[in-house]
């Protein structure tokens, strides 16, 4: 896949790592949960959107039980989790990422998600 120009500073960060993929704007569930790569940006499109993935690091998907999440960052032992949060909307998604530092969750830029 080659990356179109721009001047998103995700592609300066680690050009060989970014891919850009067009694909279908209904399929962004399986973009964000079934790609090899991990998912950092989507644009908006009605019919199509651009998704770039983060493809130099590995990552994985998991479901974590609330009240276990809770108590393990409340005992500090998340210090140092990076994480993506998917929030849904009114069927719009959007994506932050996250890094636990001691007890506190905080924002980070996707760029530090993947080293």
């Amino acid at each position: 896949m080659d990356l179109p120009g721009t001047s998103d500073p995700l592609d300066a960060y680690a050009p060989d790592c970014i891919k850009t993929v067009n694909a279908g704007a209904a399929t962004v569930q399986t973009q964000l949960y079934e790609q090899g790569c991990a998912l950092i940006t989507f644009s908006s499109g009605v019919i199509t959107r651009d998704y770039k993935f983060n493809c130099c690091g590995t990552s994985v998907w998991i479901r974590v039980n609330g009240a276990d999440w809770e108590a393990l960052r409340q005992a500090g032992k998340l210090d140092g989790l990076r994480y993506q949060r998917v929030s849904v909307s009114d069927n719009t998604y959007s994506i932050d990422f996250r890094k636990v530092n001691g007890q506190s969750p905080s924002s980070i830029a996707p760029e530090e998600f993947l080293p």
